[in-house]
């Protein structure tokens, strides 16, 4: 889904790890973006792959454009969670 006029918030140091299931490294952000909406000014924190990030070359203060995917994925212990992820760069 695409989202225009979408301020860059904060940034988060990157975390990194192994994934237990695939063994294969990861190392993400988590970005917190503000937007406007009919309730004022409003909050949505995405994950994004650091390297992925890194390329986009976006920082704090700065309005841009995203693409984002939604999905709510459950995880062991069978609890669920929604999962919003920045997923390619789109030229604005």
């Amino acid at each position: 889904m695409l989202l225009e006029n979408i301020k860059v918030i904060s940034v988060n140091e990157p975390r990194s790890g192994v994934s237990e299931t695939t063994g294969k490294p990861w190392s993400q952000r988590s970005i917190l973006l503000g937007f406007e909406d009919e309730t004022g000014e409003s909050y949505l924190l995405a994950k994004v792959d650091s390297a992925l990030w890194d390329s986009l070359g976006y920082s704090e203060g700065q309005t841009v454009s995203l693409n984002l995917r939604f999905r709510t994925k459950r995880y062991r212990g069978d609890w669920v969670a929604n999962d919003v992820r920045i997923v390619r760069n789109v030229e604005q």
